[in-house]
């Protein structure tokens, strides 16, 4: 069995978002409720459909959790989906032909890709400060001896130095 050696997961929703997700139950429940106590059974198709797209597209993916787990060892990666308790885990799969990690400037802030194949990517996370993401960027970059690029600039990409990196813990860059 292979055992995970580093998780990224996805941040536990707000308050606020567990606030949101009970006041539309509650809408969900009191339409329920007066369709119900209407006697008029043509409802009950409406509110299947209702249901669907409520616990679809409201609420299951505000309260799931997505997480990527990843093996350095043997370079492979597995996706995993948990809601509360319960998780459903894909298999393990192999990293092939691992080129690079980049990490670039987003809207969200500073996103780490993983680039591998044929210019297949991987999104492994998002962070606001660019030092840390460099830094964890750094650390994957190390284990999986794959090199770094600052892709943050449209059309100026950089190389990061990882030795000089390494040393002084300062950002340096070669051609």
């Amino acid at each position: 069995m292979i055992e995970k050696e580093f998780t990224i997961r996805e941040p536990d929703i707000s308050i606020w978002q567990s606030v949101l997700i009970a006041f539309i139950l509650t809408i969900y429940s009191s339409i329920c409720y007066y369709f119900i106590t209407t006697d008029n059974n043509t409802n009950i198709v409406f509110l299947i459909a209702l249901g669907f797209v409520v616990i679809n597209y409201m609420v299951l993916p505000n309260l799931t959790t997505k997480s990527i787990h990843l093996n350095f060892t043997y370079k492979k990666i597995k996706y995993e989906t948990s809601l509360g308790r319960f998780s459903i885990s894909k298999k393990w799969k192999d990293l092939k032909n691992l080129k690079y990690i980049s990490v670039f400037k987003t809207e969200n802030g500073y996103e780490v890709n993983l680039w591998h194949n044929k210019n297949e990517i991987i999104n492994l996370f998002v962070y606001d400060h660019y030092e840390n993401v460099v830094k964890e960027a750094f650390a994957i970059a190390e284990k999986l001896d794959i090199e770094l690029l600052d892709a943050r600039k449209r059309g100026h990409h950089q190389w990061i130095d990882k030795e000089a990196y390494k040393k002084t813990g300062k950002i340096e860059y070669y051609d």
